[in-house]
């Protein structure tokens, strides 16, 4: 009895600790289950909120950048092939000075790299001598005259046979011009003529001063003049002096050298063109002269082609002149000439630059409201600035005043959206000259 009351409580004990886990399994076993739950339900909620973002991004369409580019226009005009040749400038007015007389130089009133005008005086020789001379012969001069006034009513002068001498000789020199009368008979003619009016008094006067000397001493006195005049040593020509070498008291004699002028204001270009670039090339063609020491570049024309061809270099020499109001360029300075060699007139032509090579076909594109497409197009003749297209093959057509794309257009593709950065100017070299004499054939 005592065991079995032992026993009980223990039993109960047991049951109580069985219901008691029972309830602890229980209550874990609703606990997880609600935090499952409940993450679930997030999850859910995530998954819908992110379905919906990634809805609402592809509904929205994403914005096309313009690619920016510079445009040039299609043009219709004179197509010109140039020539190219090189050469120097030369001055055509320049003259080494050369004393006219002899003597003692007394001054010299310029030095190198003075301006002068023309007339100026540049050095002066002694003039006593020459006027010594002057003096002479004049008394010589009035001494004829006075001879001839006392022999002056010793003859007549027949007018009427100085009259007929004039019109027989006029009248012997239209013989001649037309050839009815070789050089030795019209000679002859003449001779007779003089000698038939001499017999009737046409040339008394003159024969009356040259026996009395005075025209002798007229001439005489005419060259001392003159010798006198060139004891002063002057500019013949306004210019620059180069090469004055000459000193105070140097003894002089005819002929020496005193100093070199030149005058700058009108230059001229001598070029050397290749025999093979000569074909045709005219007088008057315009002309492209670059002068690398100012970096200029001036328009010109042809004003020589020489006759002749160097038969060492097979060259010609072309003359190109040109004015130098500034004095900027100096004989000797190298040039570089682009002549109008052959000019092919109205051509459909496109800026070098719009011309693309892709896949070996030659495209370009052409600007459509804010589109670029390409048309693949044929090409003639070019030159450094302008392609000439024969035929467009696809894509559209070009005509003049249409624009085409001339940069950032290596990726370019068909229809892509462009914004139009520059529109370049046409490129014309030969605006300033008339071509149309010059078409090639």
């Amino acid at each position: 009895m005592k065991t079995f009351l032992t026993l009980v409580p223990s039993r109960r004990m047991m049951l109580a600790a069985m219901l008691i886990l029972s309830l602890a399994l229980f209550s874990g076993c609703f606990g997880e289950g609600g935090d499952a739950a409940s993450a679930d339900s997030t999850a859910t909620a995530d998954s819908a909120g992110a379905d919906e973002s990634g809805e609402k991004e592809k509904k929205k369409p994403k914005k096309e950048k313009s690619i920016k580019v510079n445009v040039g226009m299609v043009t219709q005009n004179d197509l010109v092939l140039p020539v190219f040749a090189d050469g120097a400038i030369r001055t055509p007015k320049s003259l080494l000075i050369k004393t006219k007389v002899s003597g003692e130089l007394l001054s010299v009133l310029v030095r190198d790299g003075d301006v002068v005008r023309k007339g100026q005086v540049l050095a002066r020789i002694d003039s006593r001598e020459y006027e010594i001379a002057l003096e002479e012969s004049r008394y010589r001069h009035l001494q004829a005259l006075s001879q001839m006034a006392a022999e002056a009513d010793t003859f007549t002068v027949n007018h009427a046979a100085m009259k007929e001498f004039t019109v027989g000789r006029d009248e012997l020199e239209k013989l001649y011009k037309r050839g009815g009368l070789t050089r030795e008979e019209y000679k002859n003619r003449i001779l007779e003529l003089e000698m038939d009016s001499l017999n009737k008094g046409a040339f008394r006067e003159a024969v009356f001063q040259q026996r009395t000397g005075l025209a002798e001493a007229r001439m005489a006195e005419e060259r001392a003049e003159l010798n006198l005049e060139y004891t002063d040593i002057r500019a013949p020509f306004s210019g620059v002096i180069q090469g004055m070498t000459m000193v105070v008291g140097e003894i002089v004699t005819t002929g020496t050298s005193v100093c070199t002028i030149f005058n700058n204001d009108n230059l001229e270009a001598v070029i050397n063109v290749l025999e093979a670039d000569l074909g045709n090339l005219k007088v008057g063609r315009p002309v492209l002269l670059a002068v690398p020491a100012t970096n200029d570049t001036l328009q010109a024309k042809i004003d020589v082609i020489s006759p002749t061809l160097d038969a060492a270099t097979r060259t010609c020499e072309v003359i190109i002149r040109f004015k130098n109001p500034e004095g900027k360029y100096r004989p000797g300075m190298f040039v570089r000439t682009r002549i109008a060699g052959w000019v092919y007139p109205d051509k459909l032509m496109v800026p070098k630059s719009a011309i693309l090579i892709r896949d070996n076909r030659t495209l370009v594109f052409k600007r459509d409201e804010d589109r670029a497409k390409w048309l693949y197009v044929d090409t003639g003749l070019q030159n450094d600035d302008w392609v000439e297209i024969l035929a467009v093959h696809s894509g559209g057509s070009l005509a003049p005043g249409d624009e085409v794309v001339v940069s950032d257009h290596l990726t370019l593709a068909h229809e892509a959206k462009i914004k139009v950065r520059k529109r370049l100017p046409a490129a014309n070299r030969w605006g300033f000259a008339d071509l149309g004499e010059g078409a090639a054939q």
